[in-house]
Order: structure tokens, then sequence, then C-alpha cells
């Protein structure tokens, strides 16, 4: 079964960091999903101003279509991907299902963390489009799963607490949860 695992949250949860260490330890594809939004969007979130949904559907369907095609790849010998991509909402969720190869299972790792400590994380980087003002607005929106949507009532997601652990230590927490 081919499976895309996509680690989200918002800015300053570790996405990138932790999907490629989790990429890493299945031997496995790493699309980051930054690369693939658009110009547009990129200038957008550079000037400071929020990415509606309407910015988001093309992205979230390219992301899904790539990460899809790669897991299925006869060259993919794991049939696995893991990208990074927000999926701050629920709604984001399903169209990346939807868009995706039907032979194709997805799971979703949602990290988040307290609102300091992203504002800190995020003041901290370097050569980034999403400034420190922008993390409001995907805090406001995020959904984090609950209910049916986790594994562990039969979904799709974790929701994973990244506040004051270090990469290992969530990396660890995240693989024990998909067994």
């Amino acid at each position: 079964m081919a499976t895309v695992l996509i680690v989200g949250g918002p800015a300053g949860t570790g996405k990138t960091t932790i999907a490629s260490l989790l990429a890493e330890s299945k031997g496995c594809t790493f699309v980051e999903g930054d690369t693939l939004h658009p110009q547009a969007n990129v200038d957008k979130m550079a000037r400071g101003e929020p990415l509606t949904d309407e910015d988001r559907w093309g992205w979230l369907k390219e992301l899904s279509e790539i990460c899809s095609k790669e897991a299925v790849s006869k060259e993919n010998a794991t049939h696995t991907v893991v990208a990074s991509c927000s999926i701050l909402k629920k709604v984001y969720r399903e169209y990346i299902v939807e868009c995706g190869l039907p032979e194709v299972t997805f799971k979703f790792v949602f990290l988040k963390s307290t609102f300091e400590q992203l504002m800190e994380r995020v003041a901290n980087r370097k050569n980034h489009f999403m400034k420190v003002d922008m993390v409001k607005s995907q805090y406001d929106i995020m959904e984090i799963p609950q209910g049916e949507e986790l594994i562990a009532n039969g979904g799709s997601a974790l929701a994973v607490e990244t506040t004051d652990k270090t990469p290992e230590a969530i990396l660890q927490e995240v693989l024990a949860a998909l067994k």
C-alpha cells in the first residue's frame, strides 16, 4: 500500500525538521511543501499578508498529486513519501486526500505548540518568507485534529505537542504513534 505522511501545523512547529527526520528514518522521499507555493503566495506572505483558502487550493492539490505519484512510482521501493505542509484546517486535509490517487493512503501528523514558542522559533529563523507577524493568523485558524479524525479513533491524523521537546523526542513519539 502506498502511503503519504504529511507533517503539518502552524509556522514554527518544526514541520520541515520533523518531516525530514521522519523521511530519513523511513528511507523514503521527502517533499518540502513550501517549495511548491506559487510565487504569488510567497510574495503575499513576504508582505505579511495571510493566505486565504482560495490562495491555498491549487498549492494543496499540487502537493497531493506530486506526493501520490511519487508514492506509487515503481522507482519508489518504500512506496512511502513524507511531506511538510501546514494542513491548518480539517477541510485542507480532506482536500489533499480527495486530490490524491485512490490507491494512496494519507496520514497526517499535526504538530502543535504554545503561541509563545511559535513566535520565538519563527523570530529566530533566517531566510524564510514566513515572518513572525504571520504566526497569529495561522494560530487563529488552525484546527487541531480531534475525535474521529485521530488515528486512535479510526481516523488518519495524529496531534503531537512539540512545546519544549527536542526534534528527536518528537520523532520518536510520531514513530511510536504510527506503528
